[in-house]
């Protein structure tokens, strides 16, 4: 697995290692918090979007709004399509809990990765927990156990038994810990964490998508991305074959007595560090052009203005959702007053803007918020999925 970290930078590396931290930072200025954590739980859903239509899950994120909604296609296929989402998403907000309560953990650690794989695995249908060898045969997936046979992966061959992989988990949970790190570092051991753990490769199966997680995780760890408002698993699968070759070129060995002092390639780890940071400042700038204010309210408007045009959204309803995108949450006995109606209007008119899923509330008698489902994300962030 050594090297874990690149000796040295190069002078694009050390812009983007500048960059990314600066602009993720920026995001969503001028936004209330409430809006922005709104957008938070889209990328959630954005985020396993990405991740699954990676290993071949073509669910649309409407098609994961529904199984969200408990609304299952009967199609058996595409009915677990949609329950690999929801398996991913729970992870994810599972994770997020656990970051939150344990400010130690550290998320390089074998015990870390192999409960991401068990939480994502025993929530997967039966017929999912399988991996494929290389004859073809398939093979039960057990929940957070590490692999007991060897693999390949194009032309990278994992580490083959289960001393070795636990030898190279250790390495990976000292050498890239980020608690441990400082600096610039914190940045390279978040990109060189993504590529090494891919390259142990230490479950039969899902070892990609637990990459895409500790990557979230490792991302929360260090302050980058700690909002939640882009992902890097964007710019992954839209070019995957670019994503493909960096991670390949990254497994080749040391070339020479130049080329570092581990039996990897010093010189294509910082390549990969360097890609895996172009992608994540593509993504910062793709969601900061969503994010400018007067664009993120112009597109706000035309939504609203077409529901009401097309005469799913009253005026009165308008009003409340218009008032939204600036509060962040309307009180329910604010609604009489914003749309001059008495009570018993304003209740049912609460009632409309929550059958049509676009507000929320957190319990029955809450505030209302803004809930920006597939159909508002298309108008709100285009070409985000």
């Amino acid at each position: 697995m050594l090297p874990a970290l690149p000796s040295h930078t190069t002078p694009e590396l050390d812009e983007l290692i500048l960059r990314v931290p600066t602009a993720s930072a920026a995001l969503g200025r001028g936004l209330h918090p409430l809006i922005l954590e709104e957008i938070a739980r889209l990328m959630v859903k954005v985020n396993s979007y990405y991740t699954n239509a990676m290993e071949g899950n073509p669910s649309k994120l409407k098609d994961i709004d529904a199984a969200l909604n408990k609304e299952f296609f009967k199609d058996k296929i595409a009915r677990n399509y949609q329950l690999e989402h929801v398996a991913h998403i729970e992870v994810q907000e599972a994770m997020l809990q656990r970051l939150w309560q344990e400010p130690k953990l550290n998320v390089c650690s074998e015990e870390f990765l192999c409960w991401l794989h068990k939480q994502f695995f025993i929530r997967l249908p039966e017929e999912m927990r399988f991996a494929k060898t290389e004859s073809g045969k398939l093979v039960p997936v057990e929940p957070g156990r590490l692999r007991d046979r060897g693999i390949t992966v194009g032309r990278h061959e994992g580490p083959v038994k289960q001393e070795e992989i636990r030898h190279h988990l250790s390495q990976f949970e000292t050498l890239l810990n980020p608690e441990r790190l400082t600096g610039a570092n914190k940045l390279l051991g978040w990109a060189s964490s993504h590529h090494r753990s891919v390259w142990i490769h230490p479950f039969p199966e899902g070892n990609g998508r637990v990459a895409r997680l500790l990557t979230t995780a490792y991302g929360i760890r260090i302050g980058v991305n700690d909002h939640m408002l882009w992902t890097v698993a964007r710019a992954f699968a839209r070019n995957r074959a670019d994503y493909d070759a960096h991670l390949a070129a990254a497994d080749l060995p040391r070339r020479n007595d130049l080329d570092g002092r581990g039996p990897l390639s010093e010189e294509n780890l910082i390549e990969f560090c360097a890609y895996f940071l172009r992608c994540c400042e593509d993504q910062i700038r793709f969601m900061e052009s969503r994010l400018q204010l007067t664009e993120l309210k112009r597109r706000y408007q035309r939504f609203i203005s077409g529901l009401t045009d097309e005469k799913q959204l009253s005026k009165a309803g308008a009003k409340v959702m218009e008032q939204l995108l600036f509060q962040g949450e309307i009180a329910r006995g604010q609604v009489p007053e914003i749309c001059g109606v008495k009570q018993r209007r304003a209740t049912q008119i609460v009632k409309e803007l929550l059958n049509a899923k676009i507000a929320r509330s957190r319990t029955a008698y809450g505030a209302l918020r803004l809930n920006i489902d597939s159909d508002m994300a298309s108008v709100l962030f285009p070409k985000l999925a």
